[in-house]
Order: structure tokens, then sequence, then C-alpha cells
């Protein structure tokens, strides 16, 4: 018997499984490997929020959890995920000077904002308001990370299958799937979760995303550059440029007008050439109070979920996995920012499912 049955491997299923898998249990992750949110996001590693030069909701914690957790994974897996490198962040008007220098002051943002500012040009960059450094950051290579794990499953362990919720049934407290027997079932589906019979009452809204893939050969590599967009070094002249946020449209189709949106920016930002290579959309599990979806079914409690990470699943994917694990195995709880509990009232009985 198993541990767990994991549905979905993005980010969520990944620290979800690598969680597990620290406690020596064992577990099978079920994934129709269709590139979502996760294989698709620029992996940019922060801590802080840049629109109001703050802190995060408990990121210095996320933060610590997640350098140990990807300083663990590249030890045991051999494999360079995780690069420390910082965002230059470009102002947009010369009286946010004075508000990042008070900022970069306060405890807690003191360890991540340089508190120089810079008005020296940099090279291929329009830049009319100066610059400020943000250190211990970096970035992930999600898909790097995600396919390493995922060599060292065998076929016990990985299923590359669409996950029939038909099938899953519920004995002696137990669960079934097909021919597999598990003691719960975590589901990790990211935006898919709309389409699951007992989660889909959660308000996961979702936002979707639209970047771009682009090269150039003036741009640093050993720079993230944040501008109203970010732009990240991927390997030699080719960066990500993203991303946009559209509420309304739930399709993962790149657009005409979000393009449009980021070459609006990237023209006005970059006074260097630049090569579009690559167009991509994914729709980020966003939920209505920003905050994730952690929890048991409200009826059958060997059913979770483990969702709703948005844009900030490779920080906060360590710790709240570790949470995950002592609320569903140690039987502690869970923050109530994060318990989907909180949305009790937004529960009713799904149709056509024996719960």
């Amino acid at each position: 018997m198993k541990d767990a049955i994991i549905v979905g491997f993005g980010l969520a299923g990944f620290h979800c499984a690598l969680e597990l898998q620290k406690h020596k249990k064992d577990f099978l992750i079920i994934s129709n490997e269709r590139e979502g949110a996760s294989k698709n996001a620029g992996g940019v590693f922060n801590p802080t929020v840049l629109k109001r030069y703050t802190m995060s909701w408990r990121g210095e914690e996320f933060f610590d959890q997640a350098i140990s957790t990807y300083s663990f994974f590249e030890e045991k897996y051999n494999i360079n995920v995780f690069q420390k490198i910082p965002i230059i962040y470009y102002f947009n008007q010369l009286s946010n000077h004075n508000d990042w220098t008070v900022a970069s002051n306060r405890k807690g943002l003191d360890r991540f904002l340089s508190p120089l500012i810079n008005t020296d040009a940099n090279k291929g960059i329009n830049d009319n308001f100066g610059y400020a450094k943000l250190q211990n950051v970096g970035k992930l290579d999600i898909s790097k990370t995600l396919e390493g794990f995922k060599k060292k499953l065998d076929s016990n362990s990985f299923s590359q299958k669409e996950f029939d919720y038909g099938e899953l049934k519920f004995i002696n407290n137990k669960i079934e799937y097909k021919d597999v027997k598990a003691r719960y079932i975590v589901f990790c589906e990211g935006f898919q979760l709309r389409r699951n019979p007992w989660f889909s009452y959660l308000p996961l809204e979702g936002s979707k995303g639209e970047f771009l893939h682009i090269r150039s050969k003036v741009l640093s590599q050993k720079k993230i550059i944040k501008a109203g967009l970010f732009i990240v070094p991927i390997e030699k002249d080719l960066f990500w440029v993203g991303a946009n946020f559209d509420r309304k449209d739930k399709t993962s189709k790149p657009t005409k007008s979000g393009k449009d949106w980021i070459l609006v920016k990237l023209k006005s930002l970059l006074d260097s050439p630049f090569e579009v290579v690559d167009h991509k959309a994914a729709i980020r599990p966003t939920v209505k109070d920003r905050r994730p979806l952690l929890g048991a079914h409200p009826k059958q409690k060997n059913l979770y979920i483990f969702n709703g990470l948005g844009s900030r699943g490779v920080l906060m994917g360590p710790l709240l996995a570790k949470w995950m694990y002592k609320f569903v195995v140690e039987k502690k709880k869970l923050y109530p920012e994060l318990a989907i509990n909180r949305f009790e009232t937004y529960f009713s009985n799904p149709k056509n499912i024996d719960v």
C-alpha cells in the first residue's frame, strides 16, 4: 500500500513528493505532464513585495526554508538548479528613491534591499530614474528541477496518465484508484482544480500570464531586471520576459494583445536590438484572497488539497509542503490564512460523486 497518491506534478506536486521522500514515505505521482504554470514560470526567487517595498507574508521564513530545501535537493540529486543572482530594480519616478531608502533600513528588508541608489547608465537599458539592487535573491530552473526529480522515480512512483476522478474509491478509510491502494490522496493540480469534483467549490480564480523568450547580445546573464516586467536570463543570449496578468481569459492560448503589451514595455526599456523566439501563456493558480489552498476535504478526510501557490511557488513551496506534511501525518493545525476551512461556507456536496 502506498502512503500517498499525488495528482499533478508542477511545483506543488514536486514539493509534496520531496517532503514525503524526506520522511521515507511511499508515493505515486499521477500527472498528464501538460505544460502548466510551473514549467512556464520565470523561477524568480524573491521574498519582498516590490510594489510596496515590503516583506511578503512570512517572507523570511519561506526564504530560509527554500534555501535549505533547494540546497538539499541539489546535493541529493547532484544537480545545479538554483542560482543566486541579483535583481536590478528600475524606478519609474524619482520619489521612489526615498521610499526605497527608508525600506532598506527596516529589519528584515535590510537583508535583501541594498540602500545604494544607482544613476549610472546600464548598457542596453533606457534608465531615466535610476535603479537599486535586491541581494540574496535569485532564480530556480523549474523545468530542470522537475525533470531531475522525475528521472530518479520508477514506474511505481510516477505515472504519466490523465487522472480519472470516476475511478477513485473510498474503502475502509483508505483510497483505491484502479489497482493502487493508498492511505490518502493529495491534489496538486494547479488551475485544473476547477474540474475536480471534490474541491471545485474553492475560489481558485486563476490569472493568465503571457511571456516571451528573446535573444539579446547586449543584456547581462548575471542579473535579473525588474522594470514593470521581469527579464530573466536562461542561457547564453536567451532571456525569459514577462509576464502580464489577465484575470478574464482562462485559456492557455497566447494572444496578440498579450504579446503587444509585453513588447511595448520591452521596447521602452531596451535601447538595444532583440529577437523574439517564443511566445507562450499559462494560467497561474491564484486564489481570491491571494493565499494558498491547503487542507482536507470537509467530509472525506483522507482527501487533501495542496494548491494555489500562485506566482510565489518557488519561494513558498518548500515550507508549505513541510506544514502540509505535519498537517496530514502529524495532525498539526494549519495557519488559518492557508487552511481551506476559511472557505467553509462555499462548500456544497459535489454532484454525481459519492463522498
